[in-house]
């Protein structure tokens, strides 16, 4: 595997992941068989598709200042036995591994699990495809370019629509903490962290005359909630597939978290909420491929772009194993939390299951269970219903203050010599003159990259190593310099 540039999407969670994330990107995926398994004909199958998609044999490393995908040093593995917690190392593998299990007679389990820098949901349905055919030794399609060709093609089609997609984010991006819940309103954490899950939807929503996919009905839905919970203008981060035809067969993080804004009009009906959601979010499609913190810059480091985030995927056939019945467990929940609410859905033929993916930070679980049931309920009214008038199952129901999070310790002022170096750091990092002491870190122009080297420096001229954590609470220069300075006090640097 040649040694190619992480792409900006790969560079963020990247970021995160080694701020510490837990269990946040891990991309879980059970297939439970039942019947007379082949077990060696399954394990070499697994063998061959980790063989064939090169990117989940992958790890991610630091080269002077840029981001390198380049082979792990640890592949990814395949096991026969007890399923156990995946052992993923970002700079040095493994970040994909299948564990097979015998769970009773003529019954077993395959779990896949690899990390979101390498796989992503549409990857599922090319993994699960490949390893059916090569466990019934049919022929699997032709191979997908290089992941190296694929990166590079993107990046040139983004630097063409940067120009445009600036443009179109300054007229609608503002970033936002605050989460709006029937508990009241709270402020979500920027970091990844442990989550927790409740059931939202099962069975296909039916749009009538709306006009609408279903994704566009179910995005409205929540976009109508938060409003209802008094949000003024609501907005809700998608994931947007980046593939096209020439990435159908690539296993990888082919996806773009873009923000939907809606603009209820007083009065207004849920159809009409509806009609310009779906405007908005094909205007949004037309910059799928672009990172909003390329187009803009000033973006911080956080686990969800927004609080509240969606992903939709309609997912392929149920997979053929020959004399086997396989039930796959498309949306596995992976117990963390990016953001303070996902909504997780997956469209099968004829069917629609989701999830409120939470975090209990923010959330409480008894909030997340009225949510669902608000969700379900606005889907069953009539699209012209106004919006102010949707009948909400919480409204009647007792609900719980949401929780704020904890707010950070006050650390004492740092003395002005070590405000002075890191202002020096920071200038040379970033190539400025001048940097204040409250300057926000991304508000000039410093992204993931910039922190590693700001750390390195720091490290190499105080000999204290800070953690990723503290430019998600304070990224100003004197945010950091009171973190040098008490590290340099507990390390009696």
């Amino acid at each position: 595997m040649p040694r190619n540039p992480a792409s900006p999407l790969q560079r963020g969670m990247w970021i995160n992941e080694l701020a510490g994330s837990g269990t946040a990107y891990q991309m879980p995926l059970a297939i439970t068989f039942e019947g007379p398994l082949d077990v060696p004909a399954l394990l070499a199958a697994c063998t061959a598709v980790l063989d064939r998609h090169e990117l989940l044999g992958a790890a991610f490393q630091e080269d002077d200042g840029e981001l390198l995908i380049v082979r792990a040093d640890i592949p990814p593995t395949v096991a026969h036995g007890p399923e156990q917690p995946p052992d993923f190392d970002v700079r040095w593998g493994p970040l994909a591994r299948f564990t097979l299990t015998e769970t009773g007679p003529d019954r077993h389990r395959l779990l896949f699990v690899a990390h979101h820098l390498v796989f992503d949901g549409m990857s599922k349905d090319i993994l699960v495809r490949d390893l059916a055919a090569l466990y019934a030794g049919r022929p699997v399609a032709a191979a997908a370019p290089p992941y190296g060709e694929v990166i590079q093609a993107e990046r040139e089609r983004v630097e063409e629509a940067l120009p445009a997609a600036e443009t179109f984010w300054k007229a609608r991006w503002r970033d936002q903490f605050e989460v709006f819940t029937p508990g009241g309103e709270t402020t979500a954490s920027r970091r990844p962290g442990p989550g927790a899950s409740v059931a939202a939807l099962s069975g296909l929503p039916d749009p009538g005359d709306l006009g609408v996919t279903t994704f566009e009905h179910v995005l409205t839905a929540l976009h109508a909630l938060l409003h209802r919970y008094g949000a003024r203008e609501p907005i809700i981060s998608v994931d947007l597939s980046t593939r096209g035809p020439e990435t159908a067969e690539t296993v990888g993080l082919l996806v773009n978290e873009l923000p939907v804004v809606a603009r209820p009009e007083p009065g207004g009906t849920f159809r009409e909420l509806a009609h310009q959601v779906r405007d908005e979010l094909r205007a949004v499609y037309g910059f799928r491929e672009v990172p909003l913190a390329r187009a803009l810059g000033g973006l911080s480091p956080r686990g969800s772009l927004t609080p509240v985030s969606v992903s939709y995927r309609r997912r392929g056939p149920d997979p053929d194993f020959p004399g086997l019945t396989a039930d796959v467990d498309w949306a596995m929940f992976n117990g963390g939390a990016r953001g303070a609410l996902h909504l997780q859905a997956v469209e099968g033929p004829g069917t629609l299951d989701a999830w409120l993916r939470y975090d209990p930070r923010v959330l409480t679980g008894e909030d997340a269970a009225l949510i669902a049931a608000d969700l379900r309920a606005v889907l069953g009214q009539p699209p012209d219903t106004p919006v102010s008038e949707l009948v909400l199952p919480s409204s009647g129901a007792h609900t719980s203050q949401a929780r704020p999070t904890e707010p950070a310790a006050v650390a004492a002022a740092a003395p002005p010599e070590i405000v002075e170096g890191v202002t020096r750091i920071w200038c040379d990092v970033l190539r400025l003159k001048h940097v204040g002491p409250h300057e926000d870190l991304f508000d000039l122009g410093g992204h993931s990259m910039s922190i590693i080297n700001i750390i390195a420096r720091i490290d190499k001229q105080y000999g204290v190593e800070l953690p990723m954590d503290v430019f998600f609470d304070n990224p100003t220069v004197e945010g950091v310099a009171e973190a040098v300075a008490q590290a340099s006090i507990h390390s009696g640097a």
